[in-house]
């Protein structure tokens, strides 16, 4: 099994801080959002805090940084869902306290922007999870609140995903890091970019012409990632095929990531419920999983919790 920590699971009215870490907060959706949750968790959050504004930021660096790390190194505290994603995590990863989350870990949910986050948490050696935001949770389907639920409750293995599109069969096993593309693109080359080396690399991506998508997946090619992982489990690539310029014939998003990933000699999956799309379903980040990508399946060899 994987040497990273799992945190503690949660049980019902749990205390859970919820954090604006990103870009601002609308206040009807995450309003949506709290009432979707019904009360399963008890969530403790300074709506003056949560609610600021700065830019395209939810108050500045150091207001966001404080809020965070607070979060991280409350012993009350069983778990940090973030508020929503958007932009700026980036801007202050370096300073997130990794110490803490060691002295005092439990699992952060989030994707999108917060993909940042999830793999600075892999880097300290505690698992996450890439799961909808509290602004997200009213439109997805009980099923994904449910998997939420289960990933953050129930410490037992089991099955992620079904009804995969292999692009390459085959089996493998490591690891599940990922997230979204363009994200953890930034990461490549620093000193919080994920290890890679055997995991099983799942993306998801909004918003990204084809061949700004071919541009970022050769960027990981060029990076020496796709030559040491051990499969890849692709997401909702929403809003990616917008025409910009009639005049130039682009391919598909679809067949940009059939021509790229087609050729890695490990299993290459298509079809994942999650991302920005109307499904999100959660993911352990950084344990051990197994994809089958001859079945269609990714199954969770250990928990997200312990």
């Amino acid at each position: 099994m994987s040497p990273i920590i799992r945190p503690p699971h949660l049980e019902p009215g749990a205390q859970v801080r919820v954090v604006a870490a990103s870009g601002p907060v609308d206040q009807e959706r995450f309003a949506a959002g709290l009432q979707a949750l019904e009360g399963r968790y008890d969530l403790c959050f300074e709506a003056a805090g949560l609610y600021a504004r700065e830019g395209f930021l939810a108050g500045n660096d150091e207001h966001r940084l404080e809020a965070l790390n607070a979060a991280i190194a409350d012993a009350e505290c069983r778990a940090v869902f973030l508020a929503r994603g958007g932009y700026g995590l980036l801007r202050i990863l370096a300073q997130v306290d990794g110490k803490a989350l060691l002295e005092h870990p439990k699992p952060i949910v989030g994707f999108s922007d917060v993909t940042a986050l999830l793999a600075a948490c892999s880097q300290a050696g505690v698992a996450a999870v890439h799961g909808p935001m509290i602004s997200q949770f009213a439109a997805l389907p009980l099923e994904d609140r449910e998997a939420l639920f289960r990933l953050l409750e129930n410490p037992e293995p089991g099955i992620l995903l079904t009804g995969l599109e292999a692009v390459v069969t085959g089996v493998s096993r490591g690891p599940l890091l990922g997230g979204n593309l363009e994200v953890l693109s930034r990461l490549l080359g620093t000193p919080l970019q994920p290890q890679f080396k055997g995991a099983v690399l799942f993306l998801e991506e909004v918003g990204e012409l084809p061949y700004r998508v071919d541009r970022l997946l050769t960027h990981f090619e060029l990076a020496g990632v796709l030559s040491q992982i051990s499969g890849v489990v692709i997401g909702d690539f929403t809003d990616c095929d917008e025409v910009e310029n009639e005049i130039v014939q682009h391919p598909t998003t679809r067949e940009v990531l059939v021509e790229r990933l087609g050729r890695l000699p490990v299993p290459v999956v298509l079809g994942g419920t999650f991302g920005h799309g109307e499904r999100n379903t959660a993911l352990p980040y950084g344990t051990l999983v197994h994809l089958d990508a001859t079945n269609g399946t990714l199954v969770a060899l250990e928990g997200a919790v312990s």
